[in-house]
């Protein structure tokens, strides 16, 4: 099954989702597709010096099995790529999560001393289900540095990983970016950029240990998301909201981290890993909607929930997001005098690409439980006008945070499922993606 998970998770992998800095340096990326076998095929591919990327170098042993046991890394025969430090024998590594469902791939390359090193994870590492068959999907590139800490013995790994005692999973930053660390150097940490690349940070404050990620949608120039009537960009929106919920679980002794501290882009795939990286127990994506719909007196709030298969929802994303809709919408409903713009099918409920596969990059990609939370309608002019006030924030935080508390802490089922599926292709993330300074 890890193989299915494989190829799902190539779906995500697409080149269009993949930003990547003109760095100067080696790059390396995993590909992998579905045969109509069932099997999963991956190869690796190379770009040097940021030029194009070069034909795909496949392993003697490339296809995957379809089952496998869960937690356990699987390997790909080795194959010789040229790296900035000469020639390494590099293989791919996948594995099925015990939770089940996605598969997560990296590389590993071996050391001067004969032995294998820890697992290098791509910014864009987890491979969805119902990914077309026959297509190459590619992960984010690895970059050089990565390569050259493997090579001098460091651990690069996740810190549950063999030989990386002692090396956080994440760190703010010193200007206060939140990021995951890949491994050492030197002294300091080799750490993701939420434009997926790999760079040195000196220090930073270590985050471990955290049960939430909430992720504030959008952010920096190329994705401000909606813009109200009245001026409010939703990016900035949902900072302010992002920032409300964390202080209030802050209060109630819930550890929370966030993937974005301030006006500044992060890839997706970025968001993703982060929570994963951070073993959180949720993660919750933050939004307000557009273009406005039919107007009512109740709020058209909507939870996007993950999918076991086309047929299931994942039950924990299910519990979460019923919760959140329940309390969001309860507290949404006191405030009176607002036209409320409002689908026919809001609620709890899955949106699947007309050929199958959850839509949006928030939901299928992250193997924690994750939910994408659309408040309301920034686009309509009731709604823009409430949610620039103080009151609507510190009441839908106190909402969101009463239930994320119910979910970690009783067993609440929530409410407002919708049983069928939207169906919806929505446009790609962008890919470009501005630098923020880490330190």
């Amino acid at each position: 099954m890890w193989l299915v998970a494989l190829i799902t998770a190539a779906t995500v992998l697409a080149t269009s989702l993949v930003a990547t800095a003109q760095t100067g340096e080696p790059q390396i990326r995993i590909n992998a597709r579905i045969l109509n076998s069932g099997r999963i095929e991956v190869a690796l591919q190379q770009r040097p010096d940021g030029g194009d990327w070069g034909d795909r170098l496949l392993p003697a042993r490339r296809f995957l099995p379809a089952s496998a046991p869960t937690g356990r890394w699987l390997w790909s025969t080795p194959l010789e790529v040229q790296t900035a430090a000469g020639p390494r024998e590099m293989r791919i590594a996948a594995r099925r999560p015990a939770g089940g469902g996605r598969i997560e791939v990296g590389l590993q390359q071996r050391r001067s001393d004969g032995a294998w090193s820890e697992v290098i994870l791509p910014g864009l590492r987890v491979v969805p289900a119902g990914a077309p068959e026959g297509r190459w999907l590619g992960s984010s590139p690895l970059h050089e540095p990565a390569f050259r800490e493997q090579a001098a013995g460091g651990p690069a790994g996740r810190p549950e990983d063999e030989g990386s005692a002692g090396l956080p999973s994440a760190l703010l930053t010193p200007t206060g970016v939140p990021v995951a660390v890949i491994g050492r150097a030197g002294a300091g940490y080799l750490v993701r950029t939420p434009c997926g690349n790999a760079a040195e940070v000196t220090g930073g404050d270590p985050i471990d240990g955290m049960r939430v990620v909430l992720d504030p949608g959008h952010g920096g120039p190329f994705e401000v998301g909606a813009v109200g009537p009245n001026g409010l960009p939703e990016d900035e929106l949902n900072l302010t909201l992002s920032r409300a919920i964390l202080a209030e679980l802050a209060r109630r002794g819930i550890s929370t981290t966030t993937t974005r501290t301030g006006d500044y882009g992060s890839l997706l795939s970025v968001r993703a890993a982060f929570a994963d990286a951070v073993g959180a127990d949720v993660l919750i994506s933050l939004h307000h909607n557009g273009p406005t719909r039919e107007l009512g007196d109740s709020p058209g709030t909507e939870v996007y929930i993950q999918s076991d298969d086309d047929e299931t929802p994942r039950s924990d994303s299910a519990r979460l997001g019923g919760l959140l809709y329940e309390e969001i919408t309860a507290a949404l409903g006191m405030f009176a005098d607002v036209s409320w713009s409002r689908l026919p099918d809001a609620g709890v409920l899955r949106v699947l690409f007309p050929d199958g596969g959850d839509a949006y990059g928030m939901i299928s990609r992250p193997a924690v439980p994750a939910v994408l939370v659309e408040y309301g309608y920034l686009s309509n002019t009731s709604e823009a006008e409430l949610f620039a006030t103080d009151d609507y924030i510190s009441i839908a935080a106190v909402a969101t945070a009463n239930a994320i508390e119910d979910y970690l802490n009783t067993d609440r089922p929530g409410s407002g499922i919708v049983e069928q599926p939207r169906r919806f292709d929505p446009a790609g993330a962008p890919s470009r993606c501005a630098e923020v300074a880490l330190e």
